[in-house]
Order: C-alpha cells, then sequence, then structure tokens
C-alpha cells in the first residue's frame, strides 16, 4: 500500500483511471540501500534494465528520459520499509495522470529527497513541458520544426527537436511557489 502525503500525492488518474502501478525489482545486487547508485527514494524517476532473464527490474544507474528510454515515477521507494524489505519499488507506467511533486523532501531516513532539479523550480511554471535529468524533474527546452521560418527542413536539426520532444514525460499544470510543489500532467 502507497502511503502519500500532501506533498507527494497523486491527485487524478490513479488507482482507478489512466495510470497503472507496477512493481520493479531494484536492480542492484546490495541489500543495503545505501549501495545503490540511483536513489529508488519516492517522487524520482527511475528506468528499466535491459535485462534477458525476463524480470522487470530496475537500472541502477542515473535515469534520463530520451527517445530511447522511458522513465516512470516512483510512488513507492526505498525510503518505505516494505519496499527496503521486498527489494522492490511501485512505479506509476503510462501517462494521464496528474501528481503533485515537491521541490525536496524528507524520507522516513531524514534524508533530504530532491525531485525537480536544483535552481529548476522557479523555471517550472505553468505551460512549461518537463523531462527527466538524473532522476529529477526539469524544464525541456522544445522548439518546433523549421523555427526559421525558411520552410526547409534540416534532417539533423529536426532529428534533433523531434529527440527532444520524445524526452518530454509531462507539463505543468499549476506552480505553487508557497509549498514549493508542481502539479505534473505525466503524459
Amino acid at each position: 500500500m502507497v502511503a502519500l502525503n500532501s506533498q507527494f500525492d497523486i491527485l487524478r488518474g490513479w488507482p482507478n483511471s489512466s495510470a497503472v502501478q507496477e512493481d520493479f525489482i531494484i536492480g542492484n545486487s546490495s541489500n543495503d540501500h545505501n549501495d545503490f547508485t540511483h536513489p529508488h527514494a519516492t517522487g524520482t524517476w527511475v528506468s528499466l534494465a535491459a535485462s534477458t532473464d525476463g524480470s522487470m527490474s530496475t537500472d541502477d544507474s542515473n535515469a534520463s528520459s530520451s527517445a530511447s528510454k522511458s522513465c516512470y515515477l516512483i510512488i513507492e521507494g526505498v525510503d518505505d520499509l516494505s519496499s527496503r524489505f521486498s527489494k522492490r519499488v511501485t512505479c506509476l507506467l503510462g501517462g494521464g495522470y496528474i501528481v503533485r511533486i515537491p521541490e525536496t523532501y524528507r524520507d522516513s531516513d531524514n534524508s533530504t529527497i530532491r525531485c525537480i532539479k536544483s535552481g529548476e523550480f522557479d523555471n517550472c511554471t505553468v505551460g512549461v513541458k518537463v523531462l527527466v535529468d538524473a532522476n529529477e524533474l526539469a524544464p525541456a527546452t522544445v522548439a518546433g520544426l523549421d523555427d526559421n521560418g525558411d520552410d526547409a527542413l534540416n534532417e539533423a536539426t529536426d532529428k534533433a527537436i523531434l529527440n527532444a520532444r520524445a524526452a518530454v514525460v509531462g507539463t505543468v499544470m499549476a506552480h505553487n511557489a508557497i509549498n514549493k510543489t508542481i502539479d505534473v500532467y505525466v503524459h
């Protein structure tokens, strides 16, 4: 069972709508969560390891969204003792949900967990597209195709623009400067 608080909350789309939860095996052989490269904490993002054994395990490296790599929001991480014991994290798959994400919060070990890239909270305003950069949300810079207006498509430039668009995981719907939270519609 996921225990959510007012700092991190799923506002729409779960558990009875478009978002689907899945438990992933933590992709690190250590039994001590302090040895993990990726923090596997609630509110951070993770990608899956390229395994061939049929298991769905997380990649222990820092996750960043891209055209070739999907990222999933952890809603129950190692800051929860049951997750540590089972060595699994619960993530939301797919899109169509709105989640309230704090800039930072304190976990059960009293460690500070950062969910939004340092120095980027004020840039995550309403309407801004966000991507995952090293487990944290950051504003995405997404240009339009043929922004220079010459109607000539440039394959290299347009490919870079399409790859940047593919890295976007959501759109900021609300920005609360007092509580330091943003509400993100995850695509």
